[in-house]
């Protein structure tokens, strides 16, 4: 049987491993991660300014930076189903080993999904892109790592915390992704009330094709 509580604690130590040797050799990478959380929340009730947090050169989503996160975001929206499905029971009995491996396997099966759909982005897609719009983009990825790292640390506090029940889950789980509503709507009408017509067609066109159908597509599949 394998415990939650030492798997989150192994995710935990791998987490300030990682952290410390990103402030040694990514700092640059790092500082503007730590410089964007600070703007997010004190700028919560003020739309944003184009130009703050701006970056100078082509942006490589390939670094292992954000590969590193790219991986953690997935790896938080995982724990969180998998709390939800067997209604936080596993927090308590862990889970075996055929269960280990039936979630890994949906966690790959999704992982591949976003892969691709990050692929044809980049590759296909960047073709009609401006520099605004793919800076938009980034954005919002620094958005997602920002409340994915707050959900990593909630979840820690939930599975280390035998007081805390699967309702405390559910309902920090709702404040942050209102929270993540709110910067990205936020991030959105800052940028785009200053879009050309060309602009503002190309970022729907991703909304819709780009963000909403790949989460439609794979939630008629695993339900």
């Amino acid at each position: 049987m394998i415990s939650n509580q030492d798997v989150t604690s192994v995710f935990v130590l791998v987490l300030i491993i990682v952290f410390y040797l990103f402030q040694v050799f990514q700092k640059t990478k790092l500082l503007y991660l730590f410089r964007s959380v600070s703007y997010h929340f004190t700028n919560i009730f003020f739309l944003y300014n184009p130009e703050d947090l701006n970056l100078h050169g082509r942006i490589n989503y390939f670094n292992y930076f954000y590969i590193f996160f790219y991986h953690l975001i997935n790896g938080v929206i995982m724990v969180y189903l998998s709390a939800y499905i067997y209604d936080g029971s596993l927090k308590a009995e862990g889970m075996d080993k055929e269960l280990f491996k039936s979630l890994l396997s949906i966690n790959l099966f999704i992982y591949a999904a976003v892969f691709i759909r990050f692929l044809i982005i980049k590759y296909f897609i960047e073709i009609f892109l401006t520099s605004k719009l793919k800076f938009i983009f980034f954005k919002n990825f620094i958005i997602n790592i920002i409340i994915g790292i707050l959900m990593l640390i909630n979840f820690t506090f939930y599975n280390l915390n035998s007081f805390y029940d699967i309702d405390y889950l559910k309902n920090t789980f709702l404040i942050l992704i209102g929270l993540h509503f709110i910067f990205q709507a936020k991030n959105y009408f800052s940028l785009i009330i200053k879009f050309e017509l060309k602009e503002v067609m190309y970022f729907i066109l991703y909304l819709c094709a780009f963000k909403l159908a790949p989460w439609l597509w794979l939630y008629s599949i695993l339900l």
